[in-house]
């Protein structure tokens, strides 16, 4: 099996914290809009509760093909 003179483990290893931590960010930034707070609207508060329903419907609904790509890019590593 060739290795690939290319292939740095340290800045694939960046990239991936790199990429973490934008996903993390993007997640705090969403939970913290849609936080319940005691001045909203019954409207605001129901289209808050609507919306992170939806979230974790499409979170679910993705995953499969989150573990099926990191599979396929397990398996292009090798």
């Amino acid at each position: 099996m060739e290795q690939n003179p290319d292939a740095n483990p340290e800045r694939d290893e960046k990239m991936m914290d790199k990429s973490l931590g934008q996903m993390k960010e993007g997640y705090r930034s969403i939970d913290e809009k849609l936080k319940l707070r005691d001045e909203d609207s019954f409207f605001l508060l129901a289209g808050k509760v609507l919306l992170r329903v939806l979230l974790i419907i499409v979170m679910i609904a993705l995953s499969p093909f989150l573990v099926i790509g990191l599979i396929f890019a397990f398996i292009a590593a090798l």
